[in-house]
């Protein structure tokens, strides 16, 4: 237990976070002074580990995202036994690399993803959410913490709900989501955060 502790220490140390729950009555103008911050933040990267419970499929990987304005990069690594999954492209067309090399191009992310892995993945929206806002277009209710962070979102039929949050260069970002929507439960916890020139 106590090496336990101490690792976990070690890890946000290194990652220079501060933790902070969202917790308390809902400040609005925090969270408009915040949302104005992620609005801004257009080049990140994450690493962290993703779980899954599925009807069809279910299990675990690591992950390892990158977002460059619209384009992003994403890699699971070792996903339910299907090797390393390369996912990279923007809201509108996706590339999918396997562990043994096959490459697809698609204009449908979503539905191509869930034949691929086997469940849904909503990355047009998740992009958004993973750091802590609503995708655009609205969303359909939002409740807030103290700091004007999120607690949970319902959007495009998804509920979102926030762990924890760690301060990375001055801005709070989420350090875990969870993800549910008929009987689908995807988890991230994110190790560690890194906001790229131009962020």
């Amino acid at each position: 237990m106590k090496r336990s502790l101490a690792l976990l220490l070690l890890v946000l140390s290194a990652g220079c976070t501060t933790l902070v729950q969202p917790s308390g009555p809902p400040n609005r103008v925090a969270w408009r002074i915040h949302l104005a911050r992620l609005e801004k933040l257009q080049n990140w990267r994450l690493e962290g580990r993703i779980g899954v419970v599925a009807p069809s499929r279910g299990g675990a990987a690591n992950v390892n995202w990158r977002q460059q304005g619209a384009r992003w990069s994403l890699i699971f690594a070792g996903p339910f036994g299907l090797g390393a999954v390369r996912l990279w492209g923007d809201s509108s067309v996706l590339h999918i690399r396997d562990s043994r090399g096959r490459e697809w191009l698609t204009e449908h992310p979503e539905a191509a993803l869930e034949r691929s892995l086997g469940w849904p993945v909503p990355v047009s929206s998740l992009r958004y959410w993973i750091i802590g806002r609503p995708a655009p277009g609205g969303a359909r209710e939002i409740q807030l913490g103290a700091r004007g962070l999120l607690r949970w979102i319902e959007q495009g039929g998804w509920t979102v709900r926030y762990g924890g949050y760690g301060r990375v260069r001055g801005v709070f970002l989420p350090d875990s989501i969870t993800a549910t929507r008929a009987g689908v439960r995807i988890k991230l916890i994110v190790s560690r955060w890194r906001l790229e020139s131009g962020a």
